[in-house]
């Protein structure tokens, strides 16, 4: 069997707690001559209030259908067989234009509703294009379709399936640019795929990341009412290489506070930064010629360290 290739993209009424309520699935369907077999935009009843901005002539972001459409249509669980189906096919690839945003959005859906996870891999158009152009900002879909000539003047902005279509247009323009075939680019792309696995582990990691990131936060500026010892005393902060490791920076951020100390963002004189070991004799140097104080990760262990 041959294989096919899917483009999707989703909008939302909101994305209030960090999480996308889904309004629409739009998707095209093209083979290996990007002759299109298959496309719809599935605009669905979001179950949840809209973000205000999305109604708002005077705003960039506007949905394609009105708030009494959207009411009128079905819910996600409804659509949510054929979606998988799609998402599921054989010999089929998928993509999508920061598709990790997209693929977060579906999740959610299977989620709000108690379904199961659709099974499915994505690779992001943004990351190739921007990766071939050395960007590691990247540009929006609209520019980068300007950039390489794709006609856009046809469809209509934050429509799911006109955004689908426009990614897909993107690619062939990118394709034919580069003397390419669909096929080459995912064999030379194949680090930029990314599973419904992967992606779930990554969320995990990042909602991780962002509850410890809150801990240390929390302690900036505190001083301890009752700590362990007065060993430390005055203002500290982390520094960049030791915030990197946030569960390291969370165990130094605690020692600093229990032991008489007071963390702070970050300093521009008078206190202490934290460095690495390794950290160089140039770092050291620069943060002194600040009236800053350098300590090491290992002195802090020490001078901490509760027999």
């Amino acid at each position: 069997m041959d294989n096919t290739y899917l483009f999707f993209d989703i909008e939302c009424a909101n994305c209030f707690g960090g999480v996308g309520k889904m309004c629409s699935f739009g998707y095209v369907v093209v083979n290996r001559d990007w002759e299109i077999l298959d496309e719809d935009d599935v605009v669905m009843n979001p179950e949840t209030e809209f973000d205000w901005y999305l109604f708002d002539p005077k705003h960039g972001c506007k949905l394609a259908y009105s708030k009494d459409y959207f009411r009128a249509q079905r819910n996600f669980e409804s659509f949510y067989s054929g979606i998988k189906k799609l998402m599921e096919t054989g010999n089929r690839r998928i993509f999508g234009f920061s598709v990790k945003n997209d693929m977060g959005f579906l999740q959610s859906a299977c989620e709000r509703y108690g379904l199961p996870s659709i099974n499915y891999a994505a690779y992001d158009v943004a990351k190739i294009i921007d990766g071939a152009n050395d960007l590691k900002n990247g540009k929006g879909l609209e520019e980068w379709c300007r950039i390489y000539k794709v006609p856009c003047e046809k469809f209509v902005s934050h429509k799911s399936s006109d955004d689908a279509k426009m990614t897909m247009l993107l690619l062939k323009a990118f394709c034919d640019q580069n003397n390419e075939t669909v096929d080459s680019l995912i064999e030379k792309n194949r680090g930029n795929k990314l599973s419904i696995e992967k992606f779930l582990e990554q969320r995990e990691i990042s909602r991780h990341n962002k509850e410890v990131i809150g801990k240390i936060t929390a302690l900036y500026g505190k001083k301890a009412k009752a700590f362990l010892t007065q060993r430390l005393s005055g203002n500290f902060s982390l520094g960049f290489k030791i915030k990197k490791d946030v569960d390291f920076s969370l165990k130094i951020a605690e020692l600093i506070y229990k032991h008489g100390g007071i963390l702070q963002k970050n300093l521009k004189s008078d206190g202490t930064v934290v460095v690495e070991d390794s950290c160089s004799p140039e770092i050291i140097k620069d943060l002194n010629g600040k009236n800053l104080k350098v300590a090491t990760v290992s002195e802090i262990l020490e001078i901490t360290r509760m027999e």
